[in-house]
């Protein structure tokens, strides 16, 4: 009762802000970069109705952007228009050009892409998302993991302390792991390679590939033919400060060229995979010849900011409900305002993704 209560007052509280137009989604000077990166009912995914409904918000109140015009401006020193927003994708999953391309080409609206190119084109099961299908195949099978082996402390004690008697317990397990292995300096390979000690773990099989595919080159060229913004998201989706600067450049610099090859037109623009971007990578960044580099640091983007080092909002499934747990346009408007509003120690803005 206690927890409806207050969806309620919050809703009312955004309801009149919007009404009063008084809570504009980006204050005067500042800009936001949305940072999605796929539509569906799935784990990191935004469900269609909900997408369509900001979208809808978007198109009604902000001024959208492509990344790299609101990049532009920045580097300029130009004042960002009233209420810019920009929308961005990450990874290159297929549900990009099925799910949200029509949805954007309904609301005539533009967002940006950034592809993992090694990934395109291919059967290849990115590592959270075989994490994923790994310990919900051990839930269903009630397994209990054995034989931690070989795998960093971290990872065996989540794995040790594992009870996977529920869907809550399989999502704790989960947030562990990744938690975990986002702490260590990895390549993919030592990656992709700790994933598959937890599949053995776990006593789970492959990961099936269909609900996890990525764009075909096809589908990519199709975003760029309805007018989107292609970036890179580098070869394999390498943390660039946690390989040696040789990778971190090839990573960079043949996604370049993988995407100015497919495309006919080399990318300016790069999002760091896991928002790593210390000064050594924007020197790569920098050397590779991008213009601009994204990370997923939360808050606005505003004049005279790095343009090598651009906050991005998350956006996530469930966020912004209102006193229904259904999806509220008032209360994600209110939620986006406060993400650009909410001042840190430095005196600039930074928030917790939503």
């Amino acid at each position: 009762m206690a927890d409806l209560v207050k969806r309620a007052a919050r809703q009312a509280i955004a309801v009149a802000a919007r009404a009063t137009r008084l809570w504009p989604p980006a204050p005067r000077g500042c800009g936001l970069v949305l940072r999605y990166h796929r539509i569906g009912d799935c784990g990191l995914g935004v469900p269609a109705d909900e997408f369509d409904a900001q979208l809808g918000f978007l198109a009604a109140r902000a001024r959208v952007m492509t990344a790299g015009q609101m990049a532009a401006a920045v580097a300029a020193g130009e004042p960002l228009p009233p209420n810019a927003v920009a929308i961005t994708f990450d990874d290159g999953y297929e549900d990009n050009a099925s799910r949200a391309l029509p949805l954007l080409q309904r609301h005539g609206l533009r967002a940006t892409f950034f592809v993992t190119t090694g990934w395109i084109g291919t059967e290849k099961v990115l590592w959270w998302d075989r994490l994923h299908d790994y310990i919900r195949q051990a839930l269903a099978a009630r397994a209990r993991p054995l034989d931690f082996e070989g795998l960093p402390p971290s990872m065996a004690e989540a794995l040790a302390m594992a009870n996977l008697l529920s869907p809550a317990d399989a999502a704790r397990l989960e947030h562990a792991l990744v938690a975990a292995l986002r702490g260590i300096p990895l390549t993919p390979e030592e990656t992709d390679t700790l994933v598959e000690r937890v599949a053995a773990a776990l006593g789970a099989d492959v990961a099936e590939p269909e609900p996890y595919r990525p764009m075909s080159w096809g589908q990519v060229r199709a975003l760029r033919d309805a007018g989107m913004e292609i970036g890179s998201h580098t070869v394999s989706h390498a943390r660039l400060a946690s390989v040696p600067p040789e990778r971190a450049f090839e990573e960079l610099e043949q996604s370049k060229q993988a995407l100015e090859r497919e495309l006919g037109a080399s990318p300016s623009l790069v999002a760091c995979p896991g928002g790593e971007c210390n000064q050594d990578v924007v020197d790569l960044v920098q050397e590779a010849g991008y213009t601009a580099a994204f990370t997923t640091e939360s808050g606005p983007v505003r004049p005279g900011d790095d343009v090598f080092r651009l906050r991005r909002v998350g956006v996530w499934a469930g966020g912004y409900a209102g006193a229904f747990r259904r999806f509220s346009a008032p209360v994600f408007a209110l939620q986006l305002g406060r993400l650009a509003r909410r001042p840190t120690a430095d005196g600039k803005a930074k928030a917790k993704d939503a």
